[in-house]
C-alpha cells in the first residue's frame, strides 16, 4: 500500500470587502459629516473610513493550498 502525502504554501489572498483594511463609512458615506448640521460622523470620528470588520483591518488573509506530490 503506497502512502500519498500533500504538500502546501502558503498564499496571500487580498480582501474583497474593502481597500487595504479600510472601508468607507456606511452612515456617512466616506463625507465624515452626517445631518442635521453636518455634524462629525460618531461612527467614523470624521475619516470616512473604518476598518474591516472581515480581514480586521490586514487588507487580506492567509490560504493554505494543499497539492498531492
Amino acid at each position: 500500500m503506497e502512502v500519498g502525502f500533500m504538500s502546501s504554501k502558503q498564499v496571500w489572498k487580498k480582501c474583497t470587502f474593502c481597500n487595504n483594511g479600510l472601508r468607507t463609512c456606511f452612515k456617512c458615506d466616506g463625507s465624515g459629516k452626517v445631518s442635521p448640521g453636518w455634524q462629525t460622523c460618531h461612527d467614523c470620528k470624521g475619516m470616512g473610513t473604518g476598518i474591516c470588520t472581515e480581514c480586521g483591518g490586514n487588507g487580506g488573509r492567509r490560504e493554505t493550498i494543499w497539492s498531492p506530490e
